[in-house]
């Protein structure tokens, strides 16, 4: 059953509305002279009233907000330029951080000065240590944020042990879809209305994308089969590998791992041809040419043909790189042959979270309240192409503004199987341990089968050792 509770979303284009003003002139009327009255006896001077002090200026406090996203300076300042913002912070002053890592922010909730809002990476590490703000009193008085106005799952998404801390924020939506350059694909002479469906048929692809120069290095490759959303495991991009095979990676409700398992130790297996192909160390020297190693940087470059990316990813690209953008399409993520026909996807994103140690929560709440206006839902969807957990906000949307956007509308109606992010308190240390164990498989160190019982023993000692047993 749809995690979406059956929401269909319309397509409605956006509304230009233009305004115009018009300037009155004013009028002068003439009047009859009145006969001048006869003169009155001169008044006694009064002596002069005392002025009266000024009203006192509102005081206002100041409060942080840090987000874990580099670069985000410039829809913060969209924020800053609208005046429902302005009004919103009033008296006060917001010190605006970005970029922050999670150890970073770890460090200083340690030291007892955590920001006062929160947003970009870590929920599950900071939702159970017993550090952040219940917000179920804030939220009965707000106007701006109603429960029943998001989508059910990204909600309790928010919520730890049954209390909320958090509010669906800055980037929510659907995850996962398989993006792919058209331009390349058909110089290839592959067909780009026939994308593959499972992993057996993306390989294929990979091979015809992948080209090398006359020394064997590489110069442009298919996929990276862990770029990107596809090698979290994690609350906020979820488990592509689990949600691909079938696989619940954590089940939070008997709180067990589920990862040495057939399923993971074939999927460890089958991503790993994907880079031997390319060459462990040829992948490695084309992320550390500057531009190509970050986040979706190699497709925008163009030497990367194909991406398991969200839905965020045509507007990104949009903006970075338009000449790239203009021959994005999406498709379903490729699945096992023996799970062919499931259309997959997974509803994930981030939040807004207060710390209680931090000052002035009560005036910080306004960041979460604002991220749910429609002037901040237009700066985010503008200028990153970055969409809320709010039906009534999406049904707004054009999908056609930023090419391969469509697909992810698409699928909210047509999946048949929904992914559920891990709500697992250690996904920090298990994303970690993920990396370190792919990669051993990949460089040919040990097999899928081996990797992914390590990675079962490796979860289940960090469980107990972090005291969750």
């Amino acid at each position: 059953m749809s995690t979406l509770n059956n929401l269909k979303l319309s397509r409605r284009s956006f509304l230009a509305v233009a305004g115009s003003a018009a300037a009155a002139g004013a009028l002068a009327a003439c009047a009859p002279k009145a006969t001048p009255a006869p003169a009155q006896p001169a008044q006694p001077a009064q002596p002069a009233q005392p002025a009266q002090p000024a009203a006192p200026a509102e005081k206002g406090v100041t409060f942080s907000y840090w987000v874990g996203w580099p670069n985000h300076g410039d829809i913060f300042g969209g924020f800053m330029e609208t005046e429902q913002f302005k009004s919103m912070l009033g008296a006060n002053t917001i010190d605006f951080q970005d970029g922050i890592k999670a150890d970073v922010l770890l460090s200083n909730i340690a030291a007892g000065t955590p920001p006062s809002a929160w947003s970009g990476s870590a929920y599950m590490a900071i939702m159970s240590r017993n550090v952040l703000l219940p917000i179920a009193d804030l939220v009965a008085t707000s106007d701006l944020i109603k429960p029943e106005d998001f989508i059910p799952s990204a909600w309790e998404r928010c919520a730890y042990q049954g209390v909320q801390f958090g509010v669906p924020a800055n980037e929510c939506f659907m995850e996962f879809g398989l993006n792919y350059n058209t331009n390349l694909v058909g110089e290839a002479g592959l067909d780009p209305n026939t994308p593959p469906q499972t992993w057996d048929e993306l390989f294929e692809w990979h091979k015809a994308l992948t080209k090398f120069d006359a020394s064997g290095n590489v110069q442009q490759i298919g996929i990276d089969p862990y770029d990107a959303v596809a090698g979290g495991f994690s609350l906020s991009i979820g488990f592509m590998m689990g949600a691909s095979w079938g696989v619940v990676g954590f089940d939070d409700q008997a709180r067990k791992f589920n990862l040495d398992v057939p399923a993971i130790a074939e999927g460890l297996e089958v991503l790993a041809e994907f880079v031997k192909h390319i060459g462990p160390d040829n992948l490695v020297g084309m992320r550390s040419v500057e531009g190509q190693g970050t986040w979706g940087g190699a497709y925008s470059a163009g030497v990367q043909a194909m991406i398991i990316e969200g839905y965020w990813h045509p507007g990104e690209t949009a903006k970075d790189k338009p000449e790239v953008s203009q021959y994005n399409r999406a498709t379903w993520l490729p699945v096992p042959e023996a799970r062919r026909g499931q259309q997959v996807q997974c509803a994930g994103g981030h939040m807004c979270v207060l710390f209680k140690e931090a000052e002035n929560t009560d005036a910080a709440f306004m960041v979460p309240e604002y991220l749910q206006t429609q002037a901040a839902l237009d700066v985010l969807f503008n200028t990153n192409g970055w969409l809320p957990s709010r039906p009534g906000y999406l049904s707004t949307v054009d999908p056609a503004v930023y090419p391969g956007l469509d697909f992810y509308f698409r699928s909210t109606e047509e999946a048949n199987e929904w992914h559920i992010p891990p709500k697992c308190e250690i996904d920090s240390f298990v994303s970690t341990k993920y990396q370190q164990l792919r990669e051993a498989v990949f460089r040919g160190q040990m097999t899928g089968a081996q990797a992914a019982t390590e990675w079962q023993k490796a979860a289940e000692e960090e469980w107990v050792n972090a005291g969750w047993a």
